[in-house]
C-alpha cells in the first residue's frame, strides 16, 4: 500500500488513508480542520476499525489527562534547557 500512496493521493486529493487519519487525529478532536478534510477523516472512520480504536484511545487519554493538575516547572528548568540548546546548536 505504501508504494501507492502517492498514486492514491494524486486521484483522491481529499481522501485519507490509515497514515494520514492518525497524523490529524489531533487536529481531528480539536475540530481545527478544514470541512473537506473532516468529512474525509469521519469518512474514514466510519469503515476503518483499528483507527477508530486509534482516535477513541487518544480522545480518552487526553480526558483523563485533562483531570490532572496542571505541572508549573521552575524557571531554571527553562533557563538551563534554553542554555543547553544554545550550546548544542
Amino acid at each position: 500500500m505504501m508504494l501507492f500512496r502517492p498514486i492514491v493521493k494524486l486521484i483522491h486529493p481529499n481522501g485519507v488513508d490509515c497514515i494520514d487519519t492518525r497524523q490529524l487525529s489531533s487536529d481531528y478532536l480539536d475540530e481545527t480542520l478544514p470541512p473537506p478534510k473532516l468529512a474525509a477523516i469521519q469518512a474514514h472512520l466510519s469503515h476503518c476499525g483499528p483507527c477508530r480504536a486509534f482516535v477513541d484511545t487518544l480522545a480518552s487519554t487526553i480526558g483523563v489527562l485533562t483531570r490532572f493538575p496542571r505541572a508549573t516547572t521552575p524557571s531554571s528548568l527553562k533557563q538551563s534547557v534554553m542554555e543547553k540548546i544554545r550550546r548544542d546548536s
